[in-house]
């Protein structure tokens, strides 16, 4: 008996897909045509940023789009729905499989089919999760619509490495970020798999995967070195998402900042007389004048 999961998983990921699309496409339109309507002498973007975190759909109902509210938790309760159910069906195949045999020759099969579904549960999961921080982006931008906010900046990036850059309309700057994400993220991973290779061999020395050839002191230096890689690799990546949130508030400071053609600093030769102001007649010298232009 065999099934294919395919079909089943590429309709879940586009109906989730369309789904998350619309909402942003609403959310991105909403900010473009209306006014922003909100007091923005009695509550900061940070506080509203906390609030919408802590109570997803305030941000919309204090911007007073009430019709986003239902919306959003709409799409976090049918995302979470399904990956219950999913996670339910997932179980299930688990016990399925390890009821199994290992000299059967559906094993492999039912593997294949309780990796599908898990895959299948984290994609709904990962659904609730990126409407949850749509509702929180959609409530920063809506209610900074009409300035340029640092703030703004900084919790788009903190919830999305590289959208705070797409805020300050730097856009070249997000494959830069995330070219250091996931690099150093594979860097963790790879680091991560082969300290735990390493680990497990020594544990189970002499009965290991090496056969007793490296001695557990050899086994233990590769493990220390692996794990000393992956927690320095661990620290870049922390680094690199924290200098992507620094660099979108720095970027947004300076957004609005006047640079043209008028504004310079020269250094050129000049003469300085100074008889203008003094009643005794000194000689012209010869010297160096540092200009503004601004």
């Amino acid at each position: 008996m065999r099934e294919s999961l395919s079909p089943h998983i590429c309709r879940n990921f586009l109906k989730c897909s369309a789904i998350l699309t619309i909402i942003l496409l609403l959310s991105i339109q909403s900010v473009k045509s209306q006014n922003a309507i909100h007091h923005r002498d009695s509550l900061k973007t940070k506080h509203l940023w906390l609030l919408s975190q802590t109570l997803p759909g305030f941000g919309q109902i204090y911007n007073k789009q009430y019709w986003k509210a239902p919306v959003f938790y709409a799409g976090m309760g049918s995302m979470l729905y399904l990956g219950v159910n999913a996670n339910k069906t997932y179980n299930r195949y688990m016990l399925d499989y390890n009821k199994i045999d290992a000299s059967d020759p559906n094993k492999e099969f039912f593997k294949e089919r309780y990796t599908k579904m898990k895959h299948t549960r984290n994609l709904y999961y990962a659904g609730v999760g990126a409407f949850y921080i749509a509702s929180v982006v959609d409530a920063v931008l809506v209610y900074n619509k009409n300035s340029h906010s640092p703030a703004t900046a900084s919790i788009l990036s903190t919830l999305v490495p590289g959208l705070g850059q797409v805020y300050n309309k730097k856009y070249w700057k997000v494959p830069i970020v995330y070219g250091g994400l996931s690099t150093l993220y594979f860097m963790v991973d790879w680091n991560n798999r082969r300290y735990l290779r390493f680990k497990n061999a020594s544990k189970q020395y002499p009965h290991d995967e090496f056969n007793g050839v490296r001695t557990r002191d050899e086994l233990n230096i590769y493990r220390d070195s692996y794990r000393k890689n992956r927690d320095v690799c661990f620290l870049g990546f922390v680094a690199v998402y924290v200098l992507n949130i620094l660099d979108a508030n720095v970027d947004a400071n300076f957004y609005d900042w006047n640079v043209d053609d008028n504004l310079a600093f020269r250094i050129e030769p000049t003469i300085i007389n100074d008889n203008f102001a003094s009643i005794n007649y000194t000689q012209p010298a010869f010297g160096l004048s540092c200009k503004f232009n601004f």
